[in-house]
């Protein structure tokens, strides 16, 4: 078996690949020769891993590189057109000068469509909420030498902030709490049992999706015996319609290092690392450049507070691919590896990095950390957790938290939601609020158009329609404490049929309950929206970003492209609906039951939604739900 130090030079290829990257702009064969001999592993290691990531080219680009998103928001905003506008302008300049790439989401969906321009004798540059014929003269500019000034996410993220709870730095009325007040408290009395205890009392979920327990996972983690412990940060964030993660990063920095930090303090850990996306160079800069002001404050890095303690905090910049968003996969990246899933178990809190101890969280997760642990409860939650304890002593740390919801749900949330809305954004907002005042708060149907369809975890969840026919919802039986079966129903204003989505609850647990998933990313799509080409667009995006390790998952998601492209395209197709129906149940039965990653047991979604709720015809073939 491999020593543990071994075990670390693929993290050292993996970096010293992207630096060539982003020094040469592409990997020759003579960088990844001389990588291979540096570190003394087979020119094969190298380029098993160049090969598999879409941001290590092989060969010089072009002086421009251009992406442009294809996904969700972006096509609602016109970016196929702006992606037409590109290639007249690619074939009258030649392809030496200008490349263009439609991109997978790029994280921008609340100013769409997106644009991110590379090269040229300049870095990243990034142009959002344009019409869509001033994407190509922007590119003519920069070519020409005079390059607009690009946008920023910096303004966006202020607005975000600003208004929510998460901040708990952010002064609130005459309390101030200063940066890193719960690194410090900790370790004046360091008790991890309190703090997972906070955390579960808290109810805190994790953000990126799946939705485990917090506090599960820092504890296992604190319990596992291993030679070194790690904190990963997944804020690799690429579900197209969902870009939360971008405003925290840039706006609150600190509280997702203080998280990390934390929790390093808790399970032991010395190491920790934030896995992030590449298109978000702002986020990147802000985040290295906060590490280093946390190591000047004493708050992480060598001798936290002349405690002893150490935790050694990096960034590591993703070389792309959607997969990397899943905790295992992401692993592997920052291994050095391809970045294909893992089988579980084992789990991560104890098989993870270098196949040691490891907590892994959600940027939003971590973020939440400092202020559960720091604010305090209202005076009515205080009686609320009195009327229910029974040994009369209370613990205040994570009250303010577990009764921030409505609903009877926990906690709070930011939601990013974008389409067809006058508002788009990112929301902090109680849990269990339902959908309909969520579009509200982001200023309700764009033009006062009506409500078509939602995607409630970007392309995920697939398509539901504005009003959800009978047997949609699924009621769950309610048991006493006798067992015995009761009419009890935890949302009743859901009983009808049909039912108008905007009254979902938007908790994770409710949505369990009654049978959707909800993701962090939410798409509205107005009257005049098609939703079978965003079918067709989902559809493709799974096939694309398969990373073909399981076959379920590599042929059933191209088989689920090929189907939506044949009902997009091809007239002649409609009386093959039926079949197609068959088919795409059966698909998406085994991609459920057989894909390793979550990936292959949503990529049906998409397709199987549009069949069930907006292809009108014959119930003879109606869907299966």
């Amino acid at each position: 078996m491999k020593s543990l130090v071994d075990r670390q030079v693929g993290t050292r290829i993996a970096k010293m690949l992207q630096e060539v990257q982003h020094k040469f702009g592409f990997v020759s064969d003579s960088e990844i020769q001389r990588i291979a001999t540096q570190v003394g592993e087979p020119l094969r290691v190298i380029q098993d891993v160049v090969s598999f990531f879409p941001h290590y080219r092989r060969s010089k680009p072009s002086t421009c590189q251009v992406a442009i998103c294809r996904d969700m928001s972006c096509r609602l905003r016109g970016s196929v057109e702006v992606t037409d506008h590109m290639h007249a302008l690619a074939q009258e300049l030649g392809e030496e000068h200008l490349e263009i790439h439609e991109a997978s989401c790029l994280g921008r969906c609340d100013r769409a469509p997106v644009m991110i321009v590379e090269g040229a004798g300049h870095g990243q540059d990034l142009y959002v909420g344009r019409e869509v014929e001033e994407y190509a003269e922007i590119v003519q500019k920069i070519l020409e030498g005079n390059k607009p000034p690009p946008d920023t996410d910096m303004v966006t993220a202020q607005v975000t902030i600003a208004r929510g709870e998460i901040d708990c730095y952010r002064p609130t009325g005459d309390k101030k709490i200063a940066p890193y007040s719960a690194v410090k408290k900790f370790l004046q009395d360091p008790s991890p049992e309190r703090v997972i205890q906070a955390l579960k009392t808290a109810g805190l979920l994790g953000m990126g999706g799946a939705g485990a327990p917090a506090f599960s996972k820092w504890d296992e983690a604190r319990t596992a015996v291993g030679e070194a412990k790690y904190v990963v940060c997944n804020a690799d964030e690429s579900e197209p319609g969902t870009f939360k993660d971008r405003d925290i990063l840039l706006g609150a920095p600190h509280l997702v290092i203080e998280g990390m930090t934390l929790a390093a303090l808790i399970s032991g850990a010395k190491q920790g690392y934030i896995y992030i996306r590449h298109e978000y160079q702002e986020q990147i800069d802000k985040l290295r450049s906060s590490i280093l002001q946390a190591e000047s404050l004493g708050a992480c890095g060598a001798n936290i507070y002349q405690s002893g303690r150490s935790f050694r905090l990096e960034v590591f910049v993703s070389p792309g691919g959607y997969v990397c968003g899943e905790q295992t996969a992401l692993i592997e990246a920052l291994e050095g590896k391809r970045s294909e899933p893992r089988n579980r178990p084992p789990e991560l809190q104890t098989n993870g990095l270098y196949d040691q101890p490891t907590i892994l969280n959600n940027v939003e997760t971590f973020a939440w950390v400092p202020s559960i642990l720091l604010r305090d409860p209202k005076s009515e939650d205080l009686e609320k957790e009195k009327s229910s304890a029974s040994d009369g002593e209370i613990d205040k740390a994570g009250l303010w938290f577990k009764y921030a919801g409505k609903n009877r749900a926990r906690g709070k949330r930011l939601f990013s939601i974008s389409g067809d809305l006058n508002q788009p954004g990112v929301y902090e907002v109680p849990c269990g609020i339902s959908l309909g005042e969520l579009i509200e708060l982001a200023g309700g149907m764009k033009d006062g158009m009506a409500l078509q369809a939602v995607a409630l975890s970007g392309p995920s969840g697939g398509f539901l329609p504005a009003l959800l026919p009978e047997k949609s919802i699924r009621f769950p039986k309610k048991l006493d404490r006798d067992g015995k079966e009761t009419s009890e129903f935890k949302f009743p204003q859901l009983t009808s049929a049909p039912t108008d989505i905007r009254l979902l609850p938007l908790d994770i647990d409710a949505s369990r309950e009654i049978g959707f998933m909800l993701g962090a990313g939410i798409v509205v799509y107005g009257e005049t929206a098609d939703i079978l080409d965003q079918t067709l667009a989902c559809t493709r995006f799974y096939q694309r970003e398969s990373c073909g390790k399981c076959v379920p998952c590599r042929l059933g998601s191209r088989k689920m492209a090929d189907m939506a492209e044949r009902v997009k395209l091809d007239p002649a197709a409609i009386t093959l609906i039926p079949q197609f129906v068959e088919n795409v149940n059966l698909l998406s039965r085994i991609l459920k039951t057989t894909s390793i990653c979550g990936l292959g047991q949503v990529a049906s979604e998409p397709l199987r939604t549009y069949f069930r709720y907006f292809y009108h015809y014959s119930s003879d073939y109606s869907s299966e739900g």
